[in-house]
């Protein structure tokens, strides 16, 4: 107990000394806590001052909420003994159920609002149990005076992530809370676990999705010779679809198929090959307890270009072989083309996606090409500085200009009356309204503080992982812009591991994994060995820094070794199993 008070006293001052004399200041304080405080430092929060969101517009029966019951339910049945209150959020730090362990301490926590339809993303609340295990996609506890608001330094918490088995991304965190005094380290294992356990029910939950997908699929190829593709957990297409469609063109409609998915679009639409065929195609999207779980599409070929009476709706994605700055891919050519359309009417627009999917650049982008030398003044809503310190932007020569409202989800409920104004009079002076979210609007009236009214459109970007034809021609332009003056080039085994990479952080990570490569070999062409380790795995959690080392030297050896898992162990002084074992663990794949 003397050990852990001291253990505390020493953290409170480190603290102490960060919020006066910035990250210096947090020396001797674990890495996971240092970055998480310094990221609340950025984000400009007062570690004084504490606001909790609240959200009306949460489900609180999601698929999630339905998986996490029974383990709740016995997890609290277990720590009925324990002074603690066990919390379940979704994919957006939302609290959706509360059990309390112990009424006393549910009090206290009712004190912070750490209750359901709260929020506790780190970047409004700082360092916690939950918010910060999204940013670090790990388990994590914060003890004490490793919280940066003052208000829950009474407070231990420890967080593990939900990880969805099929996309591997965080489907929501369980979070056990208590009084910091009471803090006991078993309480990390008890959470971890149960958390493994609602992410085993969430793919157990899954098999009903995939009944639902695959019957529909049966439905619709019941038809003699009609092609049909359908996306699930899996992805099935029929002989006709096979006989229609080369792997290459299944694969790129199979991907345009999944992005009108995250789109909820079920309109007629056209898409244009390489090879200048037009693929018409009708989806259909499979519900399972009113979540969208698959698509199914019906496909022909156009050999004429005639249009039904049926295909006049203006939702129709008849889609060019040339647009979008040379792109292929007809999720992204879609995306384009409506984006491009909405800013020649001069009407304005969010375009939602994924944190670097690149919705400043489409929007710049798509602008230009109708007005090369009109001014382009963006406003990151994230930074509070620009949000009450901006001034209007100047009256644009021609009467046009563009305002981009960058991260428009981060605004608060109130926005500052100073970004209201800059918005009037650009507006009253001809600039086009735009902006970038990564969630998509709701129908409150405090949604993106109040101004979702001010937009006619939306538009849904592809993340990287659905524009597969337009890999190589991105890696082209990033080697390009990054060493314009080398003579480098990406060869096709390299390539292949590309393709082959999920990229979940899109355009920035594939940017800093060919600037690594270019660190390892300068000029001529990248091998696969260049790539960082990542790009060969499919891990679904954060790796440490040691971690990291171990699993680019097994990837490095292995390719020095042709693949030879055995004489790979060898060479890195391991055993077999290990190898094997470690392989798995990291999710190494294509060596």
């Amino acid at each position: 107990m003397r050990d852990r008070r001291d253990e505390q006293l020493r953290i409170a001052a480190a603290r102490a000394d960060f919020l006066e004399y910035g990250p210096q200041g947090a020396a001797g304080v674990g890495d996971v806590v240092a970055a998480s405080w310094s990221r609340s430092a950025s984000a400009g929060l007062d570690a004084d001052k504490y606001t909790v969101a609240f959200h009306d517009d949460i489900d609180f029966d999601s698929r999630l909420a339905r998986c996490a019951r029974p383990v709740l339910e016995r997890l609290t049945g277990d720590m009925s003994d324990v002074p603690v209150t066990i919390a379940l959020t979704d994919a957006q730090a939302r609290i959706v159920d509360r059990r309390d362990c112990s009424t006393a301490v549910g009090r206290v926590l009712d004190r912070v609002d750490f209750d359901r339809g709260y929020s506790f993303e780190e970047s409004t609340i700082g360092t916690n149990g939950v918010g910060t295990v999204f940013e670090v996609g790990a388990p994590v506890s914060v003890v004490g005076s490793e919280h940066f608001n003052q208000s829950l330094v009474q407070f231990a918490c420890t967080g593990a992530p939900i990880l969805d088995p099929l996309t591997g991304r965080v489907a929501g965190v369980l979070d056990a809370s208590m009084l910091a005094e009471s803090w006991n380290s078993l309480v990390d294992a008890l959470v971890r676990s149960a958390a493994t356990d609602i992410s085993r029910n969430l793919l157990l939950d899954r098999s009903q999705d995939t009944r639902a997908v695959f019957e529909t699929y049966l439905r619709a190829s019941a038809r003699p010779g009609r092609a049909v593709i359908a996306l699930g957990e899996t992805v099935m297409a029929n002989e006709a679809a096979r006989s229609l469609l080369n792997p290459d063109e299944q694969a790129i409609i199979g991907q345009y198929a999944e992005y009108l998915m995250s789109k909820h679009d079920n309109a007629l639409h056209t898409v244009t090959l390489d090879s200048g065929r037009q693929i018409r195609m009708r989806t259909k999207h499979i519900t399972s307890r009113g979540d969208v779980v698959g698509v199914v599409a019906v496909l022909d070929e156009d050999r004429f270009g005639h249009r039904g009476a049926d295909e006049t709706d203006s939702r129709i994605a008849s889609l060019p072989t040339i647009s979008a700055g040379g792109m292929r891919s007809p999720s992204w050519i879609s995306a384009y083309n409506e984006v491009a359309h909405s800013l020649t009417r001069n009407t304005s627009v969010i375009v939602l996606g994924e944190p670097g999917s690149g919705r400043l650049s489409i929007l710049t982008d798509a602008f230009r090409i109708e007005s090369p030398a009109a001014p382009i003044v963006v406003i990151d809503a994230a930074d509070p500085r620009q949000t009450t310190q901006t001034t209007s932007p100047p009256t644009p020569a021609d009467g046009r200009g563009l305002l981009v409202l960058r991260h428009i989800d981060s605004l608060p409920a109130q926005v500052p009356q100073e970004l209201r104004s800059v918005i009037d009079d650009a507006v009253a002076t001809g600039y086009i309204l735009a902006a970038t979210s990564s969630s998509r609007p709701s129908t409150t009236a405090t949604t993106y503080g109040g101004l979702v009214a001010r937009f006619d459109h939306s538009v849904t970007l592809p993340p990287l992982r659905l524009r597969g034809p337009d890999l190589q021609l991105l890696v082209e332009r990033i080697l390009k812009s990054i060493a314009p003056q080398r003579n480098t080039r990406i060869s096709p085994q390299a390539m292949r591991v590309i393709s082959a990479y999920s990229w979940p952080q899109n355009l920035a990570q594939l940017h800093t994994a060919l600037e690594s490569a270019l660190h390892r070999r300068p000029v001529g062409e990248i091998q696969p060995e260049d790539l960082p380790g990542f790009c060969r795995t499919t891990a679904h959690r954060v790796l440490t820094t040691l971690e990291i080392a171990e699993r680019d030297a097994i990837v490095r050896v292995l390719g020095e070794c042709g693949g030879n898992r055995a004489r790979a162990a060898q060479v890195l002084g391991m055993s077999r199993s290990s190898i094997y074992r470690k392989i798995h663990t990291y999710g190494i794949t294509g060596v």
